[in-house]
C-alpha cells in the first residue's frame, strides 16, 4: 500500500525519483515533479533506509530496539517529499513508498516499471568533493530506462520548473546516439524549447604514410553528422534545431554548450566504446561536470522477461509502520 494523491494519470508509466533528504535530492524531486507534469504521467517517490547492524560473536544481527527512530525519520523524509511534490504538481498522481533496503537495488527494481528515473547527483553521506555519488552513477549505468541526474544550483536551489534553456544532445552516429537524439527531441517538444545537437570531430592518430587529408576528414564528419540528424527530422516539426560541428574533445564541446542549458542528453556509449562498459568515458565525464541536469540514454533493446526482483521490505506509508510488506 502506498500513499496517493488524486490525479488522472492512470495507465501511464511513472517518473521515478529517489529522495534522501539531501539538497541534491530536493533538486531531483523538483525536476521530477515538473517532468511528470510535462509528460502527464504519475510521479513515484521512493526513499530507502537500511537496518542498523551490530556485532556479536556469531556474526551480524539486526538491532531491533533501534529501528523505531530510524523508521520515523525515514517516514518524515518521505512525507515531506510527497508534500513538496503535491504542492509543485497538483495535477498529477503521486505515490510514495518507503523501503527497508539498499538505495541502488530498490531504484533499479522500481525502474523496471518506470519511463524515467531521476536522482540527485549525490546524497547524504557522500564523500566531500565527489561530484557524482555511487548511487547516481550506478543507477545511470544499470537502469533499464533513461536516467536524469540533477545537480543543484551553486546556491543549493533546484532548477526552475519553467524551461529556461535549450536541450543539448551529443551526436556521434552510433546506435545509442540515435536513442539520445530521439529522447532529446521528445523532451524539447514537451518543454517547447529548441535543440542544440553537438558533434565533436577529434583528429585521429594515424601513421604518416596513411594520413587522411584534413578536408576529407571534415567532409566525412559532416556527412556522418548530417545523416544522424536527417533521420530524426520527422520527429522535430516546429522545433528550433541548431547543429554544431566543433573540433575539440567531445566532453569539452558538450560542457561548453551545457552552460545555461535545460538538459544535456548523452548516450551511455559512443563510437569506439569498449564492449562491456556500462558507461563510456564521455558520459561519465559530463555526468560529473555538467552545470545542468544530465540524461543518460541507453541503446533501445528488445523487451525480455523481467528478472526476479530482489527481496526487500516496503513500509506501507509515511507515519504508518504497523505492517511491513515483503516484496518478491
Amino acid at each position: 500500500m502506498t500513499k496517493t494523491t488524486a490525479g488522472v494519470n492512470h495507465g501511464r508509466r511513472p517518473v521515478l525519483v529517489g529522495v534522501d533528504g539531501s539538497v541534491s535530492a530536493q533538486a531531483a524531486l523538483a525536476w521530477a515533479a515538473a517532468e511528470a507534469s510535462y509528460r502527464r504521467c504519475p510521479l513515484r517517490i521512493v526513499h530507502t533506509f537500511t537496518w542498523p547492524m551490530i556485532g556479536d560473536p556469531f556474526g551480524l544481527n539486526l538491532a531491533e530496539p533501534m529501528n523505531d527512530g530510524l523508521r520515523t525519520a525515514a517516514g518524515w523524509i518521505l512525507g515531506e517529499a510527497e508534500n513538496q511534490a503535491r504542492h509543485a504538481a497538483p495535477d498529477i498522481k503521486v505515490t510514495a513508498a518507503l523501503f527497508a533496503a539498499g538505495a541502488v537495488p530498490t531504484l533499479l527494481s522500481q525502474a523496471q516499471d518506470a519511463d524515467l528515473v531521476v536522482v540527485g547527483s549525490r546524497g547524504i553521506g557522500g564523500f566531500r568533493g565527489l561530484l557524482v555519488g555511487s548511487v547516481s552513477s550506478t543507477v545511470a549505468a544499470h537502469a533499464p530506462c533513461p536516467v536524469v541526474v540533477v545537480h543543484p544550483h551553486r546556491d543549493g536551489t533546484a532548477f526552475p520548473a519553467s524551461p529556461t534553456g535549450r536541450i543539448v544532445v551529443g551526436v556521434d552516429g552510433s546506435d545509442v546516439s540515435a536513442a539520445a537524439i530521439r529522447f532529446a527531441f521528445q523532451e524539447a517538444a514537451r518543454r517547447r524549447v529548441g535543440v542544440t545537437a553537438v558533434h565533436a570531430a577529434m583528429p585521429t592518430r594515424q601513421h604518416p604514410s596513411l594520413r587522411v587529408p584534413a578536408d576529407i576528414v571534415e567532409q566525412v564528419e559532416r556527412q556522418l553528422f548530417a545523416e544522424a540528424m536527417d533521420s530524426k527530422r520527422i520527429l522535430v516539426s516546429g522545433i528550433d534545431v541548431k547543429t554544431k560541428l566543433v573540433h575539440s574533445h567531445p566532453v569539452q564541446a558538450l560542457l561548453d554548450e551545457a552552460d545555461g542549458a535545460e538538459l544535456l542528453v548523452v548516450g551511455s556509449h559512443g563510437r569506439g566504446g569498449f564492449t562491456g562498459m556500462l558507461l563510456g568515458s564521455v558520459s561519465q565525464a559530463v555526468l560529473h561536470h555538467a552545470p545542468c541536469p544530465v540524461a543518460v540514454v541507453h541503446r533501445t533493446k528488445a523487451k525480455k522477461p523481467s528478472p526476479a526482483r530482489p527481496r526487500m521490505l516496503q513500509i506501507a506509508a509515511p507515519g504508518h509502520f504497523a505492517d511491513l510488506k515483503e516484496l518478491s
